[in-house]
């Protein structure tokens, strides 16, 4: 049946190509602003890791006056919304909200129109020194200073199709505009490896290809500070709403944890019911040493159930990207952010 799609994939394709071709041509123009604007994104739909590495910027340019700026996919709302720290993930996003509790000093906005984002953004506060947009490589009305593309090594751009074929939001010949790329979720690699697929990413000279991973971290409660030893071997109802937790839940069974995952679809809003379907899967295991553990993302959206799951062992897994040639690519980031600075 897969051949029904290809007339469908042929009409997206050429709907983007024109497109394309529009903001190419000066037909469609993009807004350039001055002040240093980093955007975080990828071509693929989800899944690439955009918001750690979005947290990685923050750390990076944590001496700056940093603001982000995201679409806020899923949410309830329309329009323009400050994200603040008690926000409601249905309102503001499960992304940005979670970039918000963890960067509370930082500026955080969801818009799906970029340019009011921005220009809301320094109106209200123009002491801003550098705008991070999360996802915003489609939205070619604003024009970044700097664009970093993703690329997930276990779906990799090369290797994928058009929606609705593959995954794929542009063609692949678009991954041309990208100052950065960075294959991401990767695992050891040999510098033969990752010729290999800088190869198959057709980098040009003006670009710089980097490779980063996952590194978990100790697991946090989510409404106590109880610690539990991480040496046991515990049985974990994981629930999750991501694009993909293959690897978390390969991560924990390689560490001799039985799992059973409870997948939701990524950015999903938990109701009522779901927790209570949760909370049964939970009392079903007869061990001692039973847990629920959660995704970073997924925290800021069960905190809503705090009477619910009352007196319930219920932690979450934190993640930190490491990043090959750290020093190179630091390098990049900040010698950008320092030689643009906001004309005021």
């Amino acid at each position: 049946m897969r051949f029904l799609l290809y007339p469908f994939a042929l009409i997206y394709s050429l709907v983007v190509w024109i497109r394309n071709m529009f903001f190419d041509l000066g037909i469609f123009s993009s807004k350039e602003y001055f002040i240093p604007i980093i955007c975080i994104g990828n071509i693929t739909a989800g899944g690439t890791g955009k918001t750690p590495h979005t947290e990685y910027l923050l750390y990076l340019l944590c001496d700056k006056k940093t603001a982000v700026l995201s679409r806020g996919y899923n949410r309830k709302t329309k329009g323009l919304v400050w994200v603040d720290v008690n926000s409601n993930p249905k309102n503001v996003g499960d992304e940005p909200l979670q970039i918000k509790q963890k960067f509370p000093d930082s500026i955080v906005v969801v818009s799906e129109s970029r340019r009011k984002g921005i220009e809301r953004i320094l109106e209200k506060h123009p002491e801003t020194e550098v705008i991070l947009m999360d996802d915003g490589f489609q939205h070619r009305w604003v024009k970044a200073g700097m664009n970093i593309l993703l690329n997930n090594y276990e779906n990799t751009i090369y290797s994928d199709s058009l929606l609705p074929l593959g995954r794929l939001r542009e063609s692949k010949k678009e991954t041309s505009r990208a100052d950065i790329i960075i294959t991401t979720k990767c695992p050891e690699m040999t510098p033969t490896e990752k010729i290999g697929i800088n190869n198959q990413l057709n980098i040009s000279t003006h670009q710089n290809s980097f490779f980063s991973s996952i590194i978990y971290n100790n697991w946090e409660s989510i409404f106590t500070d109880e610690k539990i030893p991480t040496n046991n071997k515990y049985h974990i109802t994981l629930v999750t709403s991501v694009a993909n937790a293959d690897n978390l839940k390969l991560h924990l069974e390689e560490n001799g944890h039985i799992v059973n995952h409870l997948s939701f679809p990524d950015h999903y809003n938990f109701t009522k019911t779901d927790i209570q379907n949760i909370l049964s899967e939970y009392y079903s295991i007869t061990s001692d040493k039973n847990i629920i553990l959660s995704t970073e993302k997924d925290k800021v959206k069960l905190t809503n159930f705090k009477t619910e799951f009352d007196g319930i062992k219920l932690f979450f897994i934190p993640i930190n990207i490491k990043i090959d040639r750290e020093q190179e690519f630091n390098k990049l980031i900040t010698d950008y952010v320092t030689n643009h600075k906001r004309n005021r």
